[in-house]
């Protein structure tokens, strides 16, 4: 899968349910811890996805508000590829 995909697939996992945890993140992506805290932080350092630690072990991830825009505009544009790639076959 993709970088982006996997960005894409992130943001939309935290604008579904919510605050999670990096566990559940893990299951519900299909990623390994490590990978998975490679991509939370490139998409942190960009705006993308907040962390909130309430305690030891206890760090849940959020999309921003950017996330979500960011979201809105790669989901408008991945359904119109998949539209126009469908078209061309």
């Amino acid at each position: 899968m993709s970088k982006l995909k996997i960005h894409i697939e992130i943001l939309s996992s935290l604008a579904c349910i919510g605050p999670i945890k990096l566990t559940g993140l893990m299951t519900r992506i299909g990623l390994d811890r490590t990978s998975l805290e490679e991509h939370l932080e490139l998409l942190t350092d960009r705006g993308l996805v907040d962390s909130q630690n309430l305690g030891e072990d206890k760090t849940f991830y959020v999309a921003t508000e950017r996330g979500m825009k960011v979201l809105n505009v790669m989901g408008s544009i991945s359904n119109e590829a998949s539209r126009f790639h469908a078209l061309q076959f």
